[in-house]
């Protein structure tokens, strides 16, 4: 996700240890992986929520689909589901013609 390799990483904590003292970098370094696990948990749970509602919209369309199809085959009784039929096979021909002609 982010292009940040091993010295960008130790430029950032030499100046974090500048900034704010060898006493509270550990409070800091501690609280800013309090804060990234909890934004991390809130990004799963979103997705988690979100692709479960997807999957109930999906649901409930293909349900109502289903209750479209009931009501027109209640509304129109009369007409059978189509059946795969076979198609007849013809039957060879009894006298073939004679070779040559």
């Amino acid at each position: 996700m982010f292009d940040i390799g091993f010295w960008e990483l130790a430029v950032l904590a030499v100046v974090a240890l500048l900034v704010v003292g060898p006493e509270r970098l550990p409070q800091l370094v501690r609280d800013g992986g309090r804060w990234l696990r909890a934004f991390r948990r809130f990004i799963t749970e979103t997705r988690f929520e979100i692709e479960r509602e997807l999957d109930a919209d999906v649901a409930r369309d293909f349900k109502r689909g289903l209750a479209e199809m009931d009501e027109l085959m209640r509304i129109a009784p009369d007409r059978e589901p189509p059946t795969k039929s076979v198609p007849p096979v013809a039957a060879p021909d009894p006298d073939p013609p004679p070779p040559g002609t």
